[in-house]
């Protein structure tokens, strides 16, 4: 396709978009985008973006530190050029990388986050772990190599280190014994060998080798003799350590070598999803929002993503029925912004990019974008203004085709104004011929005329403050602009008797056509007045529905805050009230030994004392309510609401919330709203119970109590169960064992635990037990 991306300056929104990018490699291609024609691709590239977005907002972005520019060293192991150490722990980083991704997933998927067209690419990515391992073995974090990555190596350094110090010993033996001789009692080193600073006038008296002299000749480096062999075996062992080294960056690059496809897949998946949440972060950060591709277009709210936040003014770019709109009106008014904001979004759009309109705009996938906006004049070419216009229109009109999206800047301009406005008719009807969408600016008033006759092409303008004299750029469809020229003149303080002779002139100028027009434009005007009426009307009603939702909310909120405050009193008590007990039956046991007690009546008493720390809080019902089948309830006890299944004998009614299935008396429950029949059959799931907050996937029950444990742990699963979960963690540590048998136990006894495991190496251990849910 053909888009004009540096007259519609998509190339800035580029680099702006690189700035969020996280890899050097997406940086680089975040700049290569350019728009395209398939229309499910561009569906599927914006849902993609749209769910990155979500993600930032409601957890975080994808973790892409440490996914490095790798491409070179791919291409090195597969012609088995040897890979240096800083190019292997890139290798690493990489595997590293991908170990942070699967954990990004898991937690995205625990959270229930839209993950459905994301999930393939993170599905594709291959561990390569094993190569990982590899490395390590050979490799530290600081870049050394181990000196047991191989037998032979390990050898090596042992000699080394056993010469070094033999080689040490001796020349710190010497450095005392020819003190004298020294011009400093110091090693130091010539030609990678240890040698000693000896005074020029004793350079015979010491046995050895000169390597060196100082730049004032008065000393002169000498190895001695004594130490010559044993630096001749140090440099050979170096040598050898060199080899050896050489060796196992050969044997590891052979390895990298297996993977290099699936490094590189993995490199371009890793570069895809930087690129998508790049545009995700760019959209969170401008509010942008996801447009549907349809078969027209409606821009609510469109603004210009070049333009700042606080300055750029919003407008509704709607083509309704038509095909072409004409905007007529003054300079400085905001006509070249609509124009470019409309071609503009259009390529990011089309390039898989959120853009700046309200929810629920609608676009066209374009097969080309045309434009020809400003004044291109060449001095080289020798070409005027009009010129350079007509030559673009020239290029324009031999290339655009059905579906193309054209965007002229002052048609016509530049020459005769009668000339012009004849041509700017004779171009727009050219292409008001071909299947095509078309926006076009002017200044002649004759274009407006022309625009009221026909049936796909509708009239625009960009409103003009009179009041201020400044134009607030909204651009108004169907209401041609007008120069305003002689109400401007005379609020700037001309005569008056100068503005009403130009008003008389202006009148007799005027023909029908233009009457007409002018009393569509004040018809125009009294409804968007009354409409603007309505819609603040409209806000008001809006603003105290809100106010009174707040309202209930709140003062749910401090019911609830009242009876937790209850709740946690009693719980208190209950304990005081439970060591009690437990003293007692204590107590009683030990008299047991000595006294004669029925058996049943201790077992009745230890269960009144157990029953003390069980009591739960009694909410009390707010409303006496008559329910019915299908009626959503509140119940009581666990302060969350249900849906009426079925009517019960004895007073009881069966309650669907969430996964569980209550079986629950008529004060146990409290009649919220009643389901109309309408609403169950247009929103099949609205018999879902509503979820009040969402709930951990991980229970921690270190220091509890067995009897407190195994009570947090029911709620927790309650929990789970109403949030949908698939699985849980329950930390309880190892311990003596208690709370892990009790935890199981009741995995066991529960219906709703599908089944359950101890926990893997990366998630605790034996101290952590996983439940699955049905």
């Amino acid at each position: 396709m053909y888009a004009e991306i540096k007259k519609l300056e998509f190339d800035k929104i580029l680099r702006i978009l690189s700035t969020f990018s996280q890899t050097d490699i997406g940086k680089k291609e975040v700049l290569e985008i350019l728009p395209i024609t398939d229309v499910e691709a561009i569906k599927r590239l914006l849902f993609e973006v749209e769910e990155a977005k979500i993600i930032i907002e409601r957890y975080d972005e994808t973790p892409l530190t440490g996914i490095l520019d790798i491409r070179e060293i791919i291409k090195k192991a597969e012609i088995g050029s040897v890979l240096n150490i800083d190019e292997l722990l890139r290798v690493v980083s990489h595997q590293e990388a991908i170990v942070r991704t699967i954990v990004f997933v898991k937690k995205v998927i625990s959270l229930n986050l839209n993950f459905t067209n994301l999930k393939d690419y993170y599905d594709r990515l291959v561990s390569i772990n094993a190569l990982k391992n590899e490395i390590d073995k050979v490799i530290d974090k600081k870049g050394e190599i181990y000196d047991n990555a191989s037998a032979k190596l390990a050898d090596i350094r042992k000699k080394i280190r056993v010469t070094e110090d033999r080689i040490e010993s001796k020349m710190q033996s010497l450095l005392k014994s020819e003190a004298s001789r020294l011009t400093d009692s110091l090693i130091t080193i010539r030609n990678n060998r240890l040698v000693l600073p000896v005074k020029s006038e004793f350079k015979n008296a010491v046995k050895g080798i000169i390597h060196d002299q100082s730049a004032s000749g008065e000393t002169v480096f000498i190895e001695p003799i004594s130490c010559f062999e044993m630096n001749n075996d140090l440099s050979r062992y170096f040598v050898e350590e060199a080899n050896e080294i050489d060796a196992l960056l050969r044997m590891l690059t052979y390895k990298v070598g297996e993977y290099t496809v699936e490094l590189g897949n993995n490199l371009q998946i890793f570069t895809y999803l930087d690129i998508v949440f790049a545009k995700a972060k760019y959209a969170l950060a401008n509010d942008f929002t996801r447009p549907n591709i349809t078969k027209k277009i409606n821009l609510i709210n469109a603004r210009h993503p070049l333009i700042p936040k606080d300055v750029v003014v919003g407008n509704n770019i709607s083509f309704h029925d038509y095909h072409h709109i004409i905007i007529t009106g003054p300079n400085t008014g905001g006509k070249t912004v609509a124009l470019k904001t409309l071609g503009l979004l259009s390529i990011m759009v089309q390039s898989g990019m959120l853009i700046p309109v309200n929810e629920n705009s609608e676009t066209i996938c374009f097969n080309n974008i045309f434009a020809d906006i400003g004044d291109e004049q060449s001095i080289e070419q020798s070409l005027s203004t009009f010129s350079s216009h007509i030559g673009n229109i020239i290029r324009i009109i031999e290339k655009c085709g059905d579906d193309s999206l054209v965007l002229l800047d002052e048609i016509g301009s530049g020459t005769d104004p009668k000339e012009g406005a004849s041509l700017a008719i004779s171009i727009i009807e050219y292409l008001r011929r071909k299947k095509l969408y078309s926006m076009i600016t002017t200044h002649y008033p004759e274009l407006k005329t022309y625009a009221y006759d026909l049936d796909n092409t509708v009239n625009a303008s960009v409103e003009f403050d009179i009041e201020t004299l400044k134009p607030t750029y909204k651009l108004k469809i169907g209401v041609p602009g007008t120069s305003n020229a002689i109400m401007i003149a005379r609020r700037l303080g001309l005569m008056e008797e100068i503005c009403q002779k130009a008003e008389n002139i202006s009148l007799s100028f005027a023909t029908d056509v233009s009457k007409l027009i002018a009393k569509l434009d004040r018809q125009s005007i009294e409804l968007d007045n009354e409409l603007s009426v309505l819609k603040e009307r409209n806000q008001k009603l809006e603003e105290e529905k809100q106010k009174y939702i707040n309202l209930q909310s709140q003062e749910k909120i401090r019911q609830n805050q009242v009876l937790r405050e209850f709740e946690i009193t009693q719980k208190t008590k209950q304990e005081e009230y439970t060591k009690k007990a437990e003293n007692l039956i204590k107590e009683l046991d030990e008299l047991k030994k000595s006294a004669i007690f029925k058996e049943h009546e201790l077992a009745g008493l230890k269960k009144s004392a157990k029953d003390v720390f069980y009591q739960k809080t009694a909410y009390k019902k707010v409303s006496n309510r008559d329910v019915a089948i299908g009626d959503t309830v509140k119940v009581l006890s666990y302060q969350r609401n249900g849906i009426i299944n079925k009517e019960l004998k004895n007073g009881q009614y069966e309650v669907i919330m969430g996964a569980l299935t209550l079986t629950l008396k008529k004060d146990e429950i409290e009649f919220v709203t009643k389901e109309k029949p309408e609403d169950i059959m247009t929103n099949p799931t609205s018999n879902q119970a509503d979820v009040v907050r969402t709930v951990k996937v991980e229970l921690d029950l270190h220091g509890k109590r067995y009897e407190e444990a195994m009570l947090e742990l029911d709620k927790f699963v309650d929990d789970c169960l109403l949030n949908n979960l698939e699985f849980a963690y329950i930390v309880h540590g190892i311990g003596t064992g208690a709370l892990k048998k009790g935890v199981e136990s009741y995995a066991k006894k529960n219906p709703h635990v599908k089944s359950y495991r101890r926990g893997n190496e990366g998630e605790g251990g034996v101290g952590v037990t996983v439940f699955q849910f049905r």
